[in-house]
């Protein structure tokens, strides 16, 4: 197995789900990681006997999960995603009433967290102004061309 930044308690965890999964899909995706980490089909079979046990399988997951917060912690956004969540966070907010500001809590992500929180509420913001700015610029449109509009002829015919 080669050295990798995963932890002992995740491969441990992706050997059960290879191993012991219903599930077709996730139980090739298992293995296909675990080939990537360097286990052949042989080391993945055995380490399963040895893990066997369903202590073993629930501390390995309570281990990796806690690992996975830890690391969860401090991701964050790309730049490309902060501009979609700026200027179409607040749209989805507002459409399906749903931040995804829940599933950052549940899944410690504190630090997207905060940033999803700010993007939306600058979002709002400006498109509050836009909107506003927008129509006050259409009303000074219709004003300028209200006050453009040559209405002697009307008033030389209304005084007659």
């Amino acid at each position: 197995m080669t050295n990798s930044k995963i932890h002992k308690d995740e491969v441990d965890w992706l050997i059960t789900i290879a191993c012991s999964s219903d599930n077709a899909e996730l139980k090739s995706e298992a293995i296909e990681k675990l080939k990537e980490y360097g286990l052949t089909q042989e080391q993945i079979e055995e380490k399963y006997k040895t893990l066997d046990s369903n202590g073993a399988q629930n501390k390995a997951f309570d281990k990796a999960w806690t690992k996975q917060a830890e690391r969860n912690e401090f991701e964050t956004y790309t730049t490309i995603e902060k501009i979609k969540i700026f200027f179409f966070g607040p749209y989805e907010l507002f459409k399906n009433f749903s931040s995804g500001l829940r599933e950052l809590h549940t899944f410690n992500y504190k630090t997207k967290f905060r940033d999803r929180v700010i993007l939306l509420i600058a979002g709002t913001i400006f498109w509050i102004l836009f909107f506003i700015l927008a129509f006050k610029f259409s009303e000074y449109q219709r004003q300028k061309e209200i006050d453009k509009t040559d209405i002697r002829d009307w008033e030389l015919n209304r005084i007659k």
